[in-house]
């Protein structure tokens, strides 16, 4: 059966178009300094930048015919467009996600990642506005991923020195004199994919960040949701090697999932939005982008409907990029958003991410008022 999408769609994509922006969206206190990545323009916004990337490379999403078109199809200028749009028949009336998101971002600490991961987290209560205004009851999990290697348990009594702190790298670049070397650790803060509670590196929260609930991620009822976002996203900065795909698909493997170290993270009856914040291309994680979005597929049980992505990441080889590195071919994380259903690619060498996550945040209602649980 067919039916029409939900007026608070429509309300939230014309919010996102021109001369149609909020004034009350909640500001942050976070504060950022230069930015570390050099570009081409200055840029307020990148609400449209997915449209144009999409004209670059071939993905995988592109044979499906589907995938790359609803990749770059989220943007708030055409979205307006697709209010009366059909929805597939899944067996099942919507009856929506009922304000239960879980978040699930996947960070960077390689070198240079520090003000992006602020602008990140100023960029947070502007998202997070949006669906509190949307959904009365806002049942959200918010679980951060590094990454990179997880913080590497050690004995040593001086960080600054470097005696076994930091590895790899330390010997040569030093580590940070506030590394939490004695911890206390537990066993997941050494797991590949299980959700940050404790960094540390260089321009990172280096102390363990107590989280109501006692998970490894963020739940209704915390009493600062955006101080706790920044405490486990401030990631900071260092000689990490990041493997986002492989964070993202160890986070959501089932054996982390019950039991584990995200025990309880992913709902049947959720939607579920990834955010990745990447500068550099992931050409280490095994697999292709498609084979990383079926994995992310398979982790809500099939149902594409249930998953919203968006990637920032390293724009430099498409024509009106905003990056200034020098090409090394398709960006596989771009090639990843566009594989999705409902994904979206933006640059991360833009000035503000709350065009992009507002634009997130509209999708997100979307596909939330479609839902059928699996």
């Amino acid at each position: 059966m067919m039916r029409p999408r939900h007026l608070a769609v429509l309300s939230a994509a014309l919010e996102l178009m021109p001369g149609c922006g909020r004034d009350d969206v909640a500001s942050s206190s976070f504060t950022s300094g230069p930015h570390p990545i050099t570009s081409t323009a200055s840029s307020s916004g990148s609400s449209g930048s997915s449209t144009s990337t999409s004209s670059s490379g071939s993905t995988s999403g592109e044979d499906s015919g589907s995938g790359a078109a609803s990749a770059t199809g989220t943007t708030a200028g055409n979205m307006s467009t697709l209010d009366m749009g059909l929805v597939p028949d899944f067996g099942g009336q919507p009856i929506g996600c009922q304000g239960k998101i879980d978040f699930l971002f996947v960070i960077s600490s390689w070198y240079n990642m520090k003000t992006v991961q602020v602008q990140l987290q100023e960029a947070f209560p502007a998202f997070t506005a949006m669906l509190e205004d949307e959904f009365a009851d806002f049942d959200y999990h918010l679980m951060v991923v590094d990454s990179s290697t997880p913080i590497m348990q050690n004995t040593c009594d001086a960080c600054y020195d470097c005696t076994g702190c930091m590895k790899p790298g330390c010997a040569e670049y030093g580590g940070p004199e506030d590394y939490p070397c004695k911890g206390p650790f537990v066993e997941c803060d050494v797991v590949i994919g299980a959700g940050v509670t404790i960094t540390g590196n260089f321009n990172a929260t280096n102390k363990r960040c107590d989280l109501f609930g006692g998970n490894r991620y963020i739940i209704k009822g915390e009493p600062d949701p955006t101080a706790a976002f920044k405490c486990i996203a401030t990631v900071g900065e260092g000689p990490k090697t990041p493997l986002p795909m492989r964070g993202m698909m160890a986070a959501l493997k089932p054996d982390m999932l019950s039991g584990g170290c995200n025990d309880g993270f992913l709902r049947k009856d959720a939607l579920l939005a990834v955010v990745v914040l990447n500068g550099d291309q992931d050409n280490g994680t095994p697999g292709t982008p498609q084979d990383w979005y079926d994995a992310l597929v398979a982790a809500k049980g099939g149902n594409e409907e249930a998953i919203v992505t968006l990637v920032l990441s390293n724009d430099d080889e498409l024509p009106d990029g905003v990056c200034e590195y020098d090409p090394i071919g398709p960006n596989p994380l771009r090639l990843f958003a566009e594989a999705a259903a409902h994904g979206r690619f933006e640059s991360i060498c833009v000035e503000s991410y709350i065009p992009a996550l507002k634009a997130t945040a509209a999708t997100i209602i979307e596909q939330c008022s479609l839902l059928i649980p699996g």
